[in-house]
């Protein structure tokens, strides 16, 4: 019986051992990527800011105006996610995103070029994202990645942008008619 018990301390010992090696190779591993993600975007002329919370936020000027938030960050087990908000729920509810179509648009414009991407969060916010797994990340895949994404809130703004707000304006003119009929 005890050396069943023992047998058992030991496959124990053994998997807690094999667990922190893990743990460490991946924190090696994103440490690595880290670095590498600081570089990239020093070789990109970028200026950024590092925040433990958030990872590294770049703000880029949009041609023809306005700006775009980029963050890169690191999302378990072991990806990078750049991302930019497109626009929040502050900005424009769900009921109005709703009645403009929005996530239409934005499903076709996805489908339509490989190079777009959007997505919305829990709350509603609406946001251009790229993934990079961490074994792929090369200079060429983040330069393409982060170029998507400042394409994708590029044509946000200039492109459906315009047509949002017309929508939103259509929509309060016809609410506030009839809101004053009734």
């Amino acid at each position: 019986m005890e050396v069943a018990e023992g047998k058992q301390d030991i496959a124990g010992l053994l998997e807690n051992i094999r667990s922190r090696v893990k743990e460490e190779a991946m924190r090696l591993i994103l440490k690595e990527a880290a670095l590498k993600i600081v570089k990239y975007l020093g070789l990109m002329n970028k200026q950024f800011k590092t925040y433990r919370a958030e990872g590294v936020v770049v703000t880029e000027e949009l041609e023809g105006g306005g700006e775009a938030t980029i963050m890169v960050a690191f999302r378990p087990p072991e990806w990078i996610e750049i991302r930019t908000l497109l626009i929040s729920t502050k900005e424009m509810s769900m009921e109005l995103m709703r009645e403009c179509n929005v996530l239409e648009t934005l499903f076709r414009l996805s489908a339509d070029f490989a190079e777009l991407s959007f997505c919305m969060d829990e709350s509603g916010n609406i946001y251009a994202k790229q993934n990079i797994l961490v074994g792929a990340l090369s200079f060429d895949v983040f330069k393409e990645e982060y170029n998507a994404v400042y394409l994708s809130a590029l044509i946000f703004r200039k492109e459906i942008l315009p047509r949002l707000k017309k929508c939103v304006r259509n929509y309060h003119e016809i609410r506030d008619a009839y809101s004053s009929i009734t």
